[in-house]
């Protein structure tokens, strides 16, 4: 967000030479200058007791001329370390305008409310201060006092002077935005009663509820939900929604409250970031395995995801067995290939992590046979492997494990068993007479041997 909590130095322009005091002279007041004359003209015609300007006015009477940058400068002071009664005298007896600036835009309003110097921040709005001043970055007053809990300016902001609730920073960032973010239940309560946008976005379409769902902020997740204009299906621009969020940070306590508290929150469990990452995802990544757990009541996909990996994937990398066996038992396929060709199996052996690899093999159990599955524990169907041609083992020593690389898909594995079993990988060649030789199988390939072909031409 922009404006974060950091108090700006106040910072003016260098004075003019033809403004400096005559060092020679050793005189602390400034020189008039026409602008200064006709300025002075102006304000005199607005105010109802006009200002006489002397001819040599005393270094100690109040300046009687406009604005200058000094007196602005300890405008701004005053107010940043809440010195009213410098604010009174320069507003009173100076006439400095009450919103004059510095160089990042800031006015007195604004740094008295970052600092929350409440009786100097009533004491301008008081004198027509712009409640709605803001700074080079967008900030307002109402922005600053809700960045640092200032809540009695905020209320006075918003409920006597009528700050624009919504007014954002130049990163779309709102005071609900920083409240929830922070926080700041009592602010946020006081947004929401003066109309707060609740689903405002950043410009990366951050909302306020996704805020508080990243940081942990149970007690504002449920203010806003309460109010009842919480939109939960809103992404930001990577896709990311507030349950998502929940998910990624563990919260279990946010995550519980809204399942029991949002209809139709099952649209949301699946819905996944722009790389295809879902929140059962990043849960069975993160190892919540209690999040896991109730995620996998609401059938999320357990099938490849947009990202090339699975959830069964996630859980085995990151070396977490009992979320293994969650998924297991809820349906995940052990030999379903990630965007690598690899199975979960593979990752389980590459990793040597024994007890994840038992929980697979023992999964495998009923779909395999026991040849099938020593393969697996022996064989990798890493896609650099797997994408083979037939033709070019035609003449390598006799494998019966060489077919088996030629798998495009651990799946096929399954499938081809059978025939692999009794079909032999290079048939036996005739010798001269037409005859079989060694010790022949008695059942050949049914699928035309390139090898065999050529050795009859």
């Amino acid at each position: 967000m922009s404006d974060t909590p950091i108090i700006p130095d106040i910072s003016h322009q260098e004075p003019d030479d033809d403004d400096v005091n005559d060092e020679n002279n050793g005189k602390n007041q400034i020189k008039p200058t026409e602008t200064r004359r006709n300025l002075l003209s102006t304000l005199s015609s607005r105010n109802t007791k006009s200002v006489t300007r002397s001819p040599s006015p005393s270094p100690h009477s109040p300046s009687p001329g406009p604005p200058d940058r000094a007196l602005n400068q300890k405008f701004h002071i005053a107010a940043l370390t809440g010195n009213l009664t410098v604010l009174q005298e320069l507003v009173t007896k100076a006439h400095l305008p009450i919103d004059c600036r510095d160089k990042e835009n800031s006015t007195a309003l604004l740094l008295a409310c970052a600092r929350g110097h409440y009786l100097c921040a009533e004491y301008l709005l008081s004198n027509s201060a712009d409640p709605n001043a803001r700074r080079i970055t967008g900030a307002s007053p109402l922005y600053f006092a809700a960045s640092y809990h200032h809540t009695r300016i905020v209320e006075l902001l918003l409920n006597k002077y009528k700050a624009i609730v919504d007014l954002s920073t130049f990163d779309g960032s709102t005071p609900l935005h920083v409240a929830c973010e922070r926080g700041f239940a009592d602010i946020v309560k006081l947004l929401i009663e003066s109309q707060a946008n609740l689903n405002a976005k950043m410009n990366d379409g951050t909302t306020g509820i996704m805020l508080a769902c990243q940081n942990g902020q149970l007690s504002i997740v449920q203010m806003l939900i309460s109010a009842g204009q919480c939109n939960l299906t809103m992404k930001r621009l990577d896709g990311i929604t507030p349950i998502f969020l929940v998910v990624q940070h563990g919260h279990e306590t946010i995550f519980d409250y809204i399942i029991e508290n949002v209809e139709n929150i099952k649209e949301t469990i699946d819905l996944a970031r722009e790389d295809g990452a879902t929140p059962l995802f990043k849960a069975c990544q993160k190892g919540y395995e209690s999040l896991v757990n109730k995620l996998l009541k609401f059938k999320p996909n357990l099938e490849l995801l947009k990202n090339g990996e699975s959830c069964l994937h996630a859980a085995t990398m990151f070396n977490h067995a009992s979320i293994v066996r969650m998924l297991l038992e809820n349906g995940a396929n052990p030999l379903l290939n990630n965007w690598e060709g690899m199975t979960a199996v593979d990752l389980a052996k590459e990793a040597q992590i024994q007890d994840i690899l038992d929980l697979l093999m023992k999964a495998l159990a009923p779909k395999l046979s026991e040849h099938a599955r020593q393969y697996l524990l022996h064989k990798s169907t890493r896609r650099s492997d797997a994408d083979f041609d037939l033709n070019i083992i035609e003449h390598e020593e006799k494998d019966e494990w060489k077919l088996y690389k030629s798998l495009k898909s651990a799946a096929e594995l399954e499938r081809l068993e059978e025939v692999i079993e009794q079909t032999p990988i290079i048939p036996d060649l005739p010798n001269a007479k037409g005859k079989q030789t060694g010790n022949s199988r008695q059942k050949t390939s049914s699928r035309p041997h390139r090898y065999h072909a050529t050795a009859q031409k």
